[in-house]
């Protein structure tokens, strides 16, 4: 084999095989974003986001009693303006329920019962108080 044919045959092989590394790039490509393929270790990070997210949705009922029995804590929360101060107060007032710690999303889900009971509450008041 000559010098020429030598450099062909090596550009064919460097051809051939950044071929075969974009073909590689784009089968996961699709895999991905296609058909949804993702790895075991993101696939069981979904599985246990999605646990904490049901496990905080049956958590926050109970979370929004406790603050809701503290009259300092429940005073601060009603005066307070701002999503992230009520949070806030949420997790120093209620900081773990069980052996469950309050985070941002348990906080931010207790905030939410705690508003709408307040909302229905004061409905309930002026309901109360135009049939009077």
């Amino acid at each position: 084999m000559d010098y020429q044919q030598r450099e062909a045959l090596k550009q064919k092989i460097q051809i051939g095989a950044i071929g075969v590394a974009a073909g590689g790039v784009a089968w996961w490509i699709v895999l991905a974003s296609v058909l949804g393929w993702v790895s075991p270790t993101t696939a069981q990070q979904h599985t246990s986001d999605a646990v904490q997210t049901k496990v905080d949705q049956v958590l926050a009922p109970f979370c929004a009693d406790r603050l809701m029995a503290n009259k300092d804590a429940l005073a601060k929360f009603t005066t307070a303006s701002e999503s992230y101060d009520r949070n806030d107060i949420v997790q120093k007032a209620v900081p773990k329920i069980g052996s469950t710690q309050v985070d941002y999303q348990l906080s931010d889900l207790c905030t939410a019962a705690i508003e709408a009971r307040l909302k229905s509450a004061s409905q309930n008041v002026q309901d109360s108080s135009k049939k009077s």
